[in-house]
Protein backbone atom coordinates (compact mmCIF):
# COMPACT_ATOMS: atom_id res chain seq x y z
CA UNK A 1 0.00 0.00 0.00
CA UNK A 2 3.13 2.26 0.85
CA UNK A 3 4.64 1.64 -2.32
CA UNK A 4 1.39 2.19 -4.08
CA UNK A 5 1.34 5.86 -2.76
CA UNK A 6 4.48 6.67 -2.97
CA UNK A 7 4.61 5.70 -7.10
CA UNK A 8 1.08 7.90 -6.84
CA UNK A 9 2.61 10.75 -4.90
CA UNK A 10 5.69 10.51 -7.32
CA UNK A 11 3.66 10.90 -10.70
CA UNK A 12 1.94 13.95 -9.59
CA UNK A 13 4.79 15.69 -8.41
CA UNK A 14 6.53 14.93 -11.97
CA UNK A 15 3.76 15.83 -14.12
CA UNK A 16 3.46 19.33 -11.67
CA UNK A 17 7.32 19.44 -12.21
CA UNK A 18 6.87 19.05 -16.06
CA UNK A 19 4.29 21.48 -16.45
CA UNK A 20 6.37 23.80 -14.48
CA UNK A 21 9.42 23.29 -16.88
CA UNK A 22 6.95 23.54 -20.07
CA UNK A 23 5.82 26.75 -18.86
CA UNK A 24 9.00 27.99 -18.36
CA UNK A 25 9.49 27.71 -22.02
CA UNK A 26 6.53 29.51 -23.05
CA UNK A 27 6.52 33.44 -23.72
CA UNK A 28 4.79 35.24 -20.94
CA UNK A 29 2.10 37.58 -22.54
CA UNK A 30 0.60 40.02 -19.91
CA UNK A 31 -1.79 42.94 -20.90
CA UNK A 32 -3.03 45.16 -18.85
CA UNK A 33 -6.69 46.75 -20.30
CA UNK A 34 -9.94 48.23 -20.34
CA UNK A 35 -12.86 46.54 -21.00
CA UNK A 36 -14.29 49.58 -22.96
CA UNK A 37 -11.12 51.04 -24.50
CA UNK A 38 -11.11 51.16 -28.23
CA UNK A 39 -6.75 50.25 -28.49
CA UNK A 40 -7.16 47.33 -25.71
CA UNK A 41 -10.27 45.77 -28.01
CA UNK A 42 -8.17 46.18 -31.02
CA UNK A 43 -4.95 44.79 -29.60
CA UNK A 44 -6.96 41.92 -28.11
CA UNK A 45 -8.83 40.97 -31.13
CA UNK A 46 -6.28 41.74 -33.84
CA UNK A 47 -3.15 40.74 -32.21
CA UNK A 48 -3.75 38.84 -29.53
CA UNK A 49 -6.34 36.62 -30.45
CA UNK A 50 -4.12 35.42 -33.55
CA UNK A 51 -1.10 34.99 -31.84
CA UNK A 52 -3.42 32.86 -28.95
CA UNK A 53 -4.85 30.42 -31.43
CA UNK A 54 -2.16 30.04 -33.00
CA UNK A 55 0.68 29.36 -31.09
CA UNK A 56 -0.81 28.54 -27.78
CA UNK A 57 1.95 26.31 -26.99
CA UNK A 58 3.94 28.41 -26.87
CA UNK A 59 2.68 31.35 -25.15
CA UNK A 60 1.18 31.91 -21.20
CA UNK A 61 -1.59 34.87 -21.47
CA UNK A 62 -2.34 37.04 -18.32
CA UNK A 63 -4.88 39.17 -18.69
CA UNK A 64 -5.46 42.58 -16.13
CA UNK A 65 -8.37 44.13 -16.78
CA UNK A 66 -8.25 47.24 -15.13
CA UNK A 67 -6.45 49.78 -16.85
CA UNK A 68 -6.01 53.55 -15.55
CA UNK A 69 -9.09 53.15 -13.13
CA UNK A 70 -8.68 53.94 -9.77
CA UNK A 71 -10.27 52.05 -6.56
CA UNK A 72 -10.14 53.42 -2.72
CA UNK A 73 -12.31 51.97 0.25
CA UNK A 74 -14.88 53.91 1.69
CA UNK A 75 -16.42 53.17 4.67
CA UNK A 76 -15.27 49.77 4.38
CA UNK A 77 -16.42 49.37 0.50
CA UNK A 78 -14.73 49.62 -2.86
CA UNK A 79 -15.42 52.70 -4.86
CA UNK A 80 -13.56 52.56 -8.63
CA UNK A 81 -13.48 55.59 -11.01
CA UNK A 82 -12.70 53.95 -14.61
CA UNK A 83 -11.55 55.32 -17.45
CA UNK A 84 -14.86 55.45 -19.41
CA UNK A 85 -17.22 55.57 -16.75
CA UNK A 86 -18.99 53.03 -14.60
CA UNK A 87 -19.95 50.84 -17.63
CA UNK A 88 -16.34 50.33 -17.85
CA UNK A 89 -16.51 49.10 -14.78
CA UNK A 90 -18.90 46.77 -14.40
CA UNK A 91 -17.45 45.03 -17.71
CA UNK A 92 -13.76 45.34 -16.08
CA UNK A 93 -15.74 43.24 -13.01
CA UNK A 94 -17.14 40.59 -15.46
CA UNK A 95 -14.07 40.11 -17.16
CA UNK A 96 -12.58 39.61 -13.67
CA UNK A 97 -15.27 37.03 -12.46
CA UNK A 98 -14.66 35.38 -15.94
CA UNK A 99 -11.05 35.28 -15.34
CA UNK A 100 -11.32 33.70 -11.83
CA UNK A 101 -14.36 31.17 -12.40
CA UNK A 102 -13.02 27.70 -11.28
CA UNK A 103 -15.48 25.64 -13.41
CA UNK A 104 -14.23 27.38 -16.79
CA UNK A 105 -11.23 26.15 -18.42
CA UNK A 106 -8.49 28.38 -19.57
CA UNK A 107 -10.00 28.36 -23.20
CA UNK A 108 -12.82 29.34 -22.19
CA UNK A 109 -12.26 31.85 -20.57
CA UNK A 110 -9.67 33.26 -23.13
CA UNK A 111 -12.55 32.72 -25.67
CA UNK A 112 -14.92 34.72 -23.99
CA UNK A 113 -13.05 37.61 -23.33
CA UNK A 114 -11.52 37.99 -27.05
CA UNK A 115 -15.81 37.76 -27.67
CA UNK A 116 -16.16 40.26 -25.24
CA UNK A 117 -13.91 42.49 -26.71
CA UNK A 118 -14.91 42.00 -30.23
CA UNK A 119 -18.50 43.23 -29.26
CA UNK A 120 -19.93 47.22 -29.45
CA UNK A 121 -21.04 46.88 -25.79
CA UNK A 122 -18.74 44.33 -23.85
CA UNK A 123 -20.04 45.09 -20.47
CA UNK A 124 -23.59 44.18 -22.30
CA UNK A 125 -22.16 40.78 -24.38
CA UNK A 126 -22.10 38.27 -21.67
CA UNK A 127 -24.56 36.06 -22.76
CA UNK A 128 -23.87 36.77 -26.55
CA UNK A 129 -20.42 35.22 -25.92
CA UNK A 130 -21.19 32.43 -23.61
CA UNK A 131 -23.34 31.16 -26.03
CA UNK A 132 -20.66 31.11 -28.32
CA UNK A 133 -18.42 29.18 -25.83
CA UNK A 134 -21.34 26.83 -24.42
CA UNK A 135 -21.30 28.07 -21.03
CA UNK A 136 -24.88 29.82 -20.86
CA UNK A 137 -25.83 28.24 -17.92
CA UNK A 138 -22.71 30.30 -15.93
CA UNK A 139 -24.81 33.57 -16.66
CA UNK A 140 -25.76 33.94 -13.54
CA UNK A 141 -22.99 33.22 -11.48
CA UNK A 142 -20.82 35.52 -13.27
CA UNK A 143 -23.45 38.53 -13.25
CA UNK A 144 -23.73 37.85 -9.54
CA UNK A 145 -19.94 38.26 -8.92
CA UNK A 146 -19.49 41.29 -11.25
CA UNK A 147 -22.32 43.13 -8.97
CA UNK A 148 -21.60 42.03 -5.28
CA UNK A 149 -18.42 42.16 -3.20
CA UNK A 150 -16.68 39.46 -5.36
CA UNK A 151 -16.46 41.25 -8.10
CA UNK A 152 -15.24 44.31 -6.24
CA UNK A 153 -12.84 42.41 -4.66
CA UNK A 154 -11.57 41.04 -7.96
CA UNK A 155 -10.94 44.09 -9.79
CA UNK A 156 -9.31 45.39 -6.67
CA UNK A 157 -6.69 43.21 -6.59
CA UNK A 158 -6.47 43.58 -10.57
CA UNK A 159 -5.94 47.44 -9.51
CA UNK A 160 -3.01 46.28 -6.84
CA UNK A 161 -1.72 44.22 -9.71
CA UNK A 162 -1.91 47.29 -12.01
CA UNK A 163 -0.49 49.51 -9.86
CA UNK A 164 2.86 47.48 -9.86
CA UNK A 165 3.37 47.90 -13.52
CA UNK A 166 2.74 51.81 -13.19
CA UNK A 167 0.65 53.99 -11.80
CA UNK A 168 -1.46 55.10 -13.64
CA UNK A 169 -0.51 53.32 -16.55
CA UNK A 170 0.67 56.01 -19.53
CA UNK A 171 -1.49 53.37 -21.87
CA UNK A 172 -3.71 51.04 -22.16
CA UNK A 173 -3.16 48.60 -22.88
CA UNK A 174 0.16 47.86 -21.77
CA UNK A 175 1.97 45.23 -22.73
CA UNK A 176 4.33 43.30 -20.65
CA UNK A 177 6.49 40.22 -22.40
CA UNK A 178 8.59 37.80 -20.34
CA UNK A 179 7.80 39.88 -16.83
CA UNK A 180 9.73 42.72 -18.65
CA UNK A 181 7.95 46.25 -19.76
CA UNK A 182 10.06 47.54 -22.85
CA UNK A 183 8.93 50.17 -24.13
CA UNK A 184 10.17 49.42 -28.02
CA UNK A 185 8.79 46.05 -27.07
CA UNK A 186 5.23 47.46 -26.28
CA UNK A 187 5.27 49.58 -29.47
CA UNK A 188 5.74 46.52 -31.58
CA UNK A 189 3.47 43.75 -29.83
CA UNK A 190 -0.12 46.69 -30.48
CA UNK A 191 1.09 46.04 -34.71
CA UNK A 192 2.80 42.87 -34.23
CA UNK A 193 2.69 40.53 -31.61
CA UNK A 194 3.55 37.51 -33.05
CA UNK A 195 6.85 39.11 -34.51
CA UNK A 196 7.26 39.99 -31.04
CA UNK A 197 6.88 36.00 -29.43
CA UNK A 198 8.76 34.08 -32.22
CA UNK A 199 11.73 36.68 -31.41
CA UNK A 200 11.83 35.96 -28.00
CA UNK A 201 10.56 32.20 -28.42
CA UNK A 202 12.87 29.52 -26.73
CA UNK A 203 11.93 26.80 -29.01
CA UNK A 204 10.11 28.63 -32.12
CA UNK A 205 6.56 27.20 -33.89
CA UNK A 206 6.64 25.84 -37.10
CA UNK A 207 4.36 28.66 -37.56
CA UNK A 208 7.20 31.32 -36.87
Amino acid sequence: MRTLLFVFVAAILCSAWAKTKRDDNKVKIAVYYESLCPDSKRFITTQLAPVWRDLRGAVKVKLVPYGKATHDKVNGKWQFTCQHGADECYGNKLQSCILKDRSLLDTDKMELVICLMSQANPDKALDTCLEQVKKLSNSDKIKRCASGEMGDNLLASYGDKTDLIQRPLSFVPTVVINEKYDQAVQDEAMNNLKAVVCRVSINKPSSC
